[in-house]
C-alpha cells in the first residue's frame, strides 16, 4: 500500500518540478520577454489573446500570467480592456502543457533527462545550457507521469475502486458539482492547473477517469485557477480586483455556459476528435473549452469590464488610492516587470514634478499664493514617491537578478534624486513667490521678460525630458544635452545684465536678490534635467 503513495506523491512532485525546471529555462531562453510581450499592452484584442498564449506557454502557468496581468493594471500601464484578451489567451496558452502530457513518452524520459544532463554540464554555451535545461524538465514532467500513472496502476485494479467509478452518475447536477468542487479544491493545493491536468491524465491512463468524470474537473481547475488572482489582488487598487474578477467571471460563466447548455453535446465532440484515448480526450477537452470559452466571450469584452466595475463598486477610498503610488511589491518575483512598473512611477513621478516647477514659476509672475501652496503640497507627495521607490528598488537588487537589471536599477536608483531635486527647486521658487507678495517686491518689466524667455527654455526642455522618458528617444534627450549648455550660458548673461541694472539703481535691492536667486534655482533646475537626459540616454543600452 505505501509502495503506490510514495509513487503518487513522488510522481506529483517530479511534475511539479518538472515544470518548474522548464518554466525556469524557458524564462532564461527567451530574456525576459515575457514581460516584455505584456508591457507592449495590446490595444487590440486578437493581439492581446496571442500576447497572452505565449507568455503563457513561456511560464507554465497561467494564474501567473493573470497575476502579472494584475500587477501592471495596478501600476497603470494596462487598461481593463487590454487585460481581457491577454487573460483570454493565458487560458488557452496553459493548455499546451496538458497536451504535451497525453504524449506516452515515459519510455523515452530517461533518455531525454539523460542526455539533457551530460549537454547542461560540459557545455559552455549559455543557450545551449538553457535548451539543456528545458529538456531536463521536459523529461522529469514526464517521468513523473511514469510514477503516477505506477501509483494509480495497484488501484486501478482494486475491484471495489472501479465498481464505484461506474456507479458515478455524471448526470446528476449534485454530482457533477460535487466533482467540480473537488477538482476545485485540489488545483487549489496544487496551485497549479497543469499539474492537476497532469495528474487526471495518468489516471485516465489506467482506466481511473473516463471523459464523463473528468469533464466537471475540467471545469472545477478552470475556476479553482483564478483564486491565485484574486488572492494577488487583495490590496491592490479597484482597477486590479476588477482584473482579477474579469478572470474568474471569464472561467465561472463558461462552466455554467457547458453545465446548463453543452454538457452532452461536448462530450461526443471530444469523442469524436480522440475516440481511442481518454488520456487524449482530457487534453482537448481543457483546450476546447478554454478555446470555446474565448470565441464566445471576443464580442463582450466591453460587457464583462461594465460587469466588473457592477461587481466591484467605486468607493471613497478608491479615490484617494488612485492618487498614490502604485509599486506593486508582489512584482518583486518578476524582475523585469518589477523593474518597468518602477520605470513607470519614475515617469509619473517626473511628470509631477515637472508640473510643480511651472506651477511654481506661475505662482511667481502671478504672485499667486494658492497656486504657491499647490506647489508644497505636492511636492511632499514627490518626496514620498522617491523615498517609496528608493525602497522599492532596494529590495528588487536583493533579488536573483540578471547583470543588465542590476545596471538599469541603479541607474534609476540613481536618478530619483535629479527627479526629487527638480521639485525641491520647484518649492525654493514657490518660498520666492510667497516672500514676493507678503514683502511687496515688484520685479521690472525688463526682469520679467527676461524670467520668461529663461523659463521658456527650462520648461521646454523639461517638457521634452518627460517624453524622452516616456518613448526612450535617446536623439530627444540628446538635444536636451546640447540646450542645457545654452540654459547655462543665458543664465550668466541674465545674472550679469541684472547686476549692471542694480548698479545703475533701476532695480531695487530685495527685487535684485530675488531676480538671481529665481534664475539660480531654474538654472539648477536645468542641471538635474541634463542629468536625466544621460540616464535616457545610458538605460537604452541595457
Amino acid at each position: 500500500m505505501w509502495l503506490f503513495i510514495f509513487k503518487l506523491i513522488g510522481g506529483t512532485g517530479l511534475l511539479i518540478y518538472g515544470i518548474e525546471i522548464m518554466k525556469d529555462a524557458l524564462e532564461k531562453t527567451t530574456s525576459g520577454k515575457t514581460q516584455r510581450l505584456l508591457e507592449t499592452s495590446p490595444k487590440n484584442t486578437y493581439v492581446g489573446i496571442l500576447v497572452g498564449a505565449a507568455a503563457t506557454m513561456i511560464n507554465q502557468k497561467s494564474s501567473a500570467t493573470t497575476i502579472m496581468v494584475v500587477g501592471f493594471v495596478n501600476a497603470g500601464m494596462m487598461t481593463l480592456a487590454q487585460a481581457a484578451g491577454v487573460i483570454m489567451g493565458a487560458n488557452i496558452g496553459t493548455t499546451v502543457t496538458a497536451q504535451f502530457l497525453a504524449f506516452h513518452l515515459e519510455a523515452v524520459a530517461p533518455l531525454i533527462v539523460g542526455l539533457a544532463a551530460i549537454l547542461w554540464r560540459y557545455t559552455n554555451n549559455k543557450k545551449v545550457e538553457y535548451f539543456s535545461e528545458i529538456m531536463l524538465g521536459f523529461g522529469m514532467m514526464f517521468i513523473g507521469m511514469y510514477f503516477l500513472e505506477s501509483g494509480f496502476a495497484p488501484i486501478a485494479r482494486i475491484t471495489a475502486v472501479k465498481e464505484f467509478i461506474a456507479m458515478v452518475d455524471t448526470d446528476s447536477i449534485p454530482v457533477y458539482l460535487l466533482i467540480l468542487a473537488i477538482a476545485f479544491t485540489v488545483t487549489q493545493i496544487l496551485r497549479s492547473s497543469s499539474v492537476m491536468t497532469g495528474i487526471m491524465i495518468a489516471a485516465a491512463a489506467q482506466g481511473l477517469l473516463s471523459i464523463e468524470i473528468a469533464m466537471p474537473m475540467i471545469l472545477g481547475l478552470n475556476i479553482g485557477k483564478c483564486i491565485s488572482a484574486i488572492i494577488s489582488s487583495k490590496g491592490a487598487n479597484r482597477t486590479a480586483k476588477r482584473a482579477a474578477a474579469m478572470h474568474l467571471i471569464f472561467n465561472l460563466t463558461g462552466s455554467v455556459i457547458v453545465l446548463i447548455f453543452f454538457r452532452e453535446l461536448f462530450i461526443e465532440l471530444i469523442a469524436y476528435l480522440s475516440p481511442d484515448s481518454t488520456a487524449r480526450q482530457i487534453a482537448n477537452a481543457h483546450t476546447l473549452f478554454n478555446l470555446g470559452n474565448t470565441i464566445i466571450f471576443l464580442p463582450f469584452v466591453k460587457l464583462l469590464v461594465l460587469a466588473t466595475d457592477k461587481i466591484i463598486p467605486l468607493k471613497k477610498h478608491d479615490l484617494k488610492q488612485a492618487s498614490e503610488m502604485n509599486l506593486d511589491i508582489r512584482m518583486l518575483e518578476t524582475p523585469g516587470i518589477a523593474l518597468a512598473q518602477a520605470y513607470n512611477e519614475l515617469l509619473e513621478m517626473t511628470k509631477l514634478a515637472v508640473r510643480n516647477y511651472d506651477n511654481s514659476f506661475k505662482s511667481l509672475i502671478e504672485s499667486d499664493e494658492k497656486l504657491a501652496n499647490r506647489v508644497f503640497h505636492e511636492e511632499e507627495t514627490v518626496n514620498k514617491m522617491q523615498k517609496e521607490m528608493e525602497v522599492y528598488l532596494v529590495k528588487l537588487s536583493q533579488k536573483n537578478i540578471s547583470k543588465d537589471q542590476h545596471e538599469k536599477l541603479n541607474l534609476m536608483l540613481g536618478i530619483t534624486g535629479d527627479v526629487e531635486r527638480i521639485s525641491d527647486l520647484a518649492e525654493n521658487i514657490a518660498q520666492l513667490a510667497i516672500n514676493k507678495r507678503e514683502n511687496s517686491l515688484a520685479i521690472s518689466e525688463c526682469a520679467e521678460g527676461e524670467l520668461e524667455e529663461l523659463h521658456s527654455k527650462v520648461i521646454r526642455s523639461a517638457e521634452e525630458m518627460v517624453e524622452a522618458l516616456k518613448t526612450n528617444d535617446t536623439e530627444l534627450a540628446k538635444s536636451i544635452l546640447e540646450r542645457e549648455e545654452n540654459i547655462n550660458s543665458i543664465e550668466q548673461d541674465l545674472r550679469e545684465r541684472h547686476i549692471e541694472r542694480l548698479n545703475r539703481g533701476v532695480c531695487a535691492p530685495g527685487s535684485g536678490v530675488l531676480f538671481i536667486d529665481v534664475i539660480s534655482n531654474m538654472e539648477r533646475i536645468a542641471d538635474h534635467i541634463k542629468n536625466i537626459g544621460l540616464f535616457i540616454i545610458n538605460i537604452s543600452k541595457y
